[in-house]
């Protein structure tokens, strides 16, 4: 038999937990055992015919990875109990199979299913009146053909309902994201028209000050070189901010070789080794996070360790993106700042790790990421399309 319809994704599935499981064949079970004690004390009961009419129920918690053997069981368990006479509540495990089977995207066999138990429903009450068409047989035929035919409408239509609220979050995270992009476009705009104009003012006018000092023949004053360096640096970042904020191409982990070349020269020697460029997909959010921690941690160590060496480590671990910044510093007390307190929330917003404090080779920050980003495959290797899709048996 082909391979049932995709079920809908996304969505609550509304038999999703095991305890709904156990409270549905309780109830069946319970509803057919009452049918059996029913005629057992009208009529009497076989005692092989407690079999079917506990089987059907039994075989319920299987719906989820057998949904066809759990109609199968219902449906036999039914024809088996039909000639002792016990009613119709031993009918319900079967509605409730083809309506599960119906629900999983089994929709021929929950039909041909249908029309199978319609037809030896007509044919056994034909038979129980002597093959006379009567009122009588029309009406217990079409009550059964109606209860299974609700069955199948209910699996169908609570499949259909699963689409579509399916669909209707996938529109409303879309609607949340294209509102995100167009904020961060605003906020972009305006850090443009303010700050950069700024920022700008104030590194050409320390540009102009050093100028008319050397045509002087003077030294230009150390404060003021700090300053139009530090315009160079705010620039050159709020540049690199504006183009994450309007674009997803900002600060790239490709990058940390560049952003240590800045902080070179300050009197520590530093060691990078980053195992991820632009060959390795990261995520936006992980790749950007690593990046700014990378900075903090650098900045942290230039500014207040006791050493004269920072080591700088960035690799891929399975499911995760390791940062470690170490310097061969003393570790001392100290109080987090903001700096150590954006890190920490960079790191919460990901679902991440971060450890700061002594390590093995001295001061230490250290960060896990989740990133379940795949890793680049090989040149020649085969990718996911080359190999044959597996479908779950259903």
């Amino acid at each position: 038999m082909p391979s049932p319809e995709t079920r809908p994704a996304g969505g609550r599935d509304p038999f999703a937990s095991r305890r709904l499981d156990l409270v549905v064949t309780a109830a069946m079970l319970a509803d057919t055992l009452a049918a059996g004690l029913i005629k057992d004390f009208r009529d009497g009961m076989p005692f092989w015919g407690w079999l079917p009419l506990m089987l059907g129920p039994l075989v319920f918690p299987l719906w989820r990875r057998h949904p066809r053997l759990v109609l199968v069981v219902a449906v036999g368990s039914v024809l088996a109990s039909g000639p002792l006479g016990v009613g119709p509540l031993a009918v319900v495990p079967a509605l409730v199979a083809i309506a599960v089977a119906m629900y999983t995207g089994y929709r021929a066999l929950s039909v041909w299913t249908v029309l199978a138990l319609s037809a030896v429903t007509a044919v056994g009450n034909l038979h129980v009146a002597g093959w006379e068409l009567n009122g009588q047989v029309v009406e217990r035929t079409l009550l059964v053909v109606g209860w299974l035919h609700v069955a199948l409408i209910s699996g169908l239509s609570r499949r259909q309902r699963d689409a579509y609220m399916a669909e209707a979050e996938h529109v409303r995270e879309e609607a949340v994201k294209r509102k995100a992009a167009d904020e961060r476009v605003r906020i972009a705009r305006e850090l443009h028209d303010s700050l950069t104009h700024s920022i700008s003012v104030i590194r050409v006018q320390a540009g102009v000050a050093l100028h008319l000092a050397r045509k002087r023949g003077d030294d230009p004053p150390p404060a003021l070189v700090a300053v139009e360096e530090a315009a160079k640096d705010a620039t050159r970042e709020l540049r690199e901010t504006l183009t994450m904020l309007r674009d997803d191409d900002g600060h790239r982990l490709a990058r940390v070789a560049d952003l240590v070349d800045r902080y070179r020269g300050l009197g520590f020697a530093i060691d990078v080794e980053c195992d991820i460029d632009r060959a390795a997909p990261v995520g936006t959010e992980v790749d950007h996070a690593a990046y700014r921690i990378v900075q903090e941690a650098l900045t942290n160590a230039v500014r207040h360790s006791s050493g004269d060496a920072v080591r700088v480590r960035v690799s891929r671990d399975d499911d995760a993106v390791l940062v470690e910044v170490a310097d061969n510093g003393a570790p001392v007390r100290f109080a987090p700042g903001r700096g150590l307190t954006g890190m920490r929330e960079r790191v919460d917003a990901l679902g991440g790790t971060l450890h700061v404090g002594p390590g093995e080779y001295g001061f230490t920050v250290r960060a896990s990421l989740p990133d379940d980003t795949p890793e680049a495959l090989p040149d020649g290797a085969a990718g996911p399309e080359s190999v044959p899709a597996l479908e779950e048996s259903r």
